[in-house]
């Protein structure tokens, strides 16, 4: 009879058990117990549940070190990759400015600017990139400076007070445009020449505009009393867009106006004019 069968088959008329003896090596009496097997069975069935729970909590605890460190080499890379991001934009964003600021020189001292092929060819290419249908930059096409400024926001959209600055830091100062307070229903106008993506409200903007300036620039026009452009329209500088007023997340009537570059916010008086 193997082990195996001796020690589960419970089949006879006397109850099987199983004899444990003890002999100390000092010479002292002997121990024996007699186990049921019942017992004895019992135990190995729990020693066994005891060692796979074991191994099963050991494969697991590894499984989840490996996910863990995978994950914090995953977050470090997706950080590098924000920062790269950053960078890119940041770089993109002081080259256009620089570009700007030298088309104004230029106007100044009466010189007709003109973008440099090289120029054009980038903004080209970063328009196919976004999927904008227009024609406003062709490779055939040689955008002068002075197009270049009329589609800058760079028109103040109201003359009154400006009660909060642009601040880019994040946590509770942050805050993506400038507050300019007037009398309600005070003109807004475009801030420069664009094409409106939208006129309409939200929660927090209330009634608002969105201008697209072309060069990746949109301007946003919030916390409007009503509105005088409707999606698609094509507005230039100075052009009647709406109303001041308190709509959407305000406590009185301002204009909440916002400049961004390729969506993201910068501060609008970087090019506003005085």
């Amino acid at each position: 009879m193997s082990a195996w069968r001796w020690l589960f088959d419970s089949r006879g008329k006397a109850p099987r058990k199983v004899r444990v003896h003890l002999a100390p090596d000092t010479g002292e009496e002997s121990l024996d117990w007699d186990v049921p097997l019942l017992y004895f069975r019992l135990v190995i069935v729990a020693a066994v549940i005891g060692l796979l729970a074991l191994l099963f909590l050991i494969v697991s605890a590894g499984s989840l070190i490996v996910q863990k460190q995978e994950k914090r080499i995953l977050v470090r890379r997706i950080d590098d990759l924000t920062q790269k991001v950053a960078r890119v934009h940041s770089l993109e964003t002081q080259l256009e400015e620089t570009t700007l600021v030298l088309f104004k020189i230029q106007e100044m001292l009466d010189v007709q600017p003109q973008l440099p092929d090289s120029l054009v060819a980038d903004l080209v290419a970063r328009r196919s990139r976004s999927g904008d249908a227009t024609s406003l930059l062709e490779g055939r096409i040689s955008m002068s400076g002075q197009q270049m400024l009329d589609a800058s926001p760079s028109a103040w959209p109201v003359r009154g007070w400006v009660t909060r600055e642009f601040s880019g830091q994040r946590g509770p100062e942050y805050h993506a445009g400038l507050d300019i307070s007037a009398d309600e229903n005070t003109p807004i106008r475009a801030s420069g020449d664009g094409v409106v993506l939208v006129a309409g409200w939200n929660e927090e903007y209330g009634n608002f505009v969105l201008i697209e300036h072309g060069f990746g620039m949109t301007s946003l026009y919030a916390h409007n009393n009503s509105l005088s452009v409707r999606k698609e329209d094509r507005v230039r500088t100075g052009d009647v867009i709406a109303f001041m007023g308190s709509s959407g997340r305000s406590t009185g009537p301002h204009l909440h106006f916002e400049v961004r570059r390729n969506g993201i916010p910068v501060d609008p008086k970087n090019y506003l004019l005085d």
